[in-house]
């Protein structure tokens, strides 16, 4: 059975905080749909796809979806509940931060057709984490983990490498933690510099050097082979090739490749 997500970018709403690598403007490359704009993106996906043999979700990335008011939250969700009561969508999955989920948004979520929740977990180590000003903890990762799987809903952790303060024991660590806290896919994201980042102002300075592609692709082959021994599937490594960093308008360093998540997979092979 084939899987697609269709996919909506929620660029940067509903987040409290602002990590130095982050500007999901420019990450995403993608222009915040509206509410009215679901039902027919979901439509012209639909159309394109085999009508059978086939799972289809409704993915909601780019920012934290849990950080929204649960008003606004059912305005992007409702329009997918007649294609989830018709067959013809399969599930909704969404990403968010963990300190933005509590036993009352997961029940909303859950009545909302909501099948999968994806944590930016990033890393498992307090050191890195303060140092990327993520604003959330490894302890409320651990939290937010069991209270997604408590309610019956399929769990997905983000990670990334290269991190300010991060080296392959931290990150082999946080693999660890994803495994051992029943994450049943994963994402790999290589650290990239873009503009406007309070990354970039510390590259400037000398103070941060981003992973070198071969480094890159080394510690995410180590980690792809890791995943798949625990049973955790690698749904992405590399982030998505938007325009911006086709061309090189938001990209100022770090191990960028259109093919990243080729090159892991093929050296993870051997």
């Amino acid at each position: 059975m084939k899987h697609y997500t269709i996919p909506f970018f929620i660029v940067h709403r509903g987040c409290p905080h602002k990590c130095v690598f982050c500007d999901q403007a420019r990450i995403t490359g993608q222009k915040q749909p509206s509410p009215g704009e679901v039902a027919p993106k979901i439509e012209k996906y639909l159309s394109t796809m085999p009508s059978s043999g086939a799972r289809v979700e409704a993915g909601f990335f780019g920012g934290s979806f849990t950080g929204l008011a649960l008003e606004e939250q059912e305005r992007y969700l409702a329009p997918v509940r007649r294609f989830l009561d018709g067959g013809r969508v399969h599930g909704i999955r969404l990403s968010t931060r963990p300190d933005l989920i509590d036993d009352e948004i997961l029940s909303f979520l859950k009545g909302m057709g909501v099948s999968c929740v994806e944590l930016g977990v990033q890393s498992m180590s307090e050191e890195v984490l303060a140092a990327s000003k993520r604003g959330h903890s490894a302890e409320d990762v651990e939290k937010a983990s069991a209270l997604i799987l408590g309610q019956g809903m399929e769990l997905g952790h983000q990670m990334m490498l290269g991190l300010p303060l991060s080296g392959y024991e931290e990150e082999l660590h946080t693999a660890e933690s994803i495994v051992r806290l029943g994450a049943s896919q994963v994402r790999i994201y290589p650290v990239i510099v873009m503009k406007g980042t309070e990354l970039a102002e510390a590259w400037k300075r000398g103070d941060y050097a981003p992973l070198d592609l071969d480094e890159a692709v080394e510690r995410s082959a180590r980690l792809i082979v890791f995943f798949n021994a625990n049973g955790v599937k690698v749904i992405r490594c590399g982030l998505h090739p938007s325009e911006g960093l086709l061309t090189g308008e938001e990209y100022l360093a770090g191990p960028f490749h259109p093919a990243f998540g080729h090159l892991a997979r093929q050296r993870a092979r051997g």
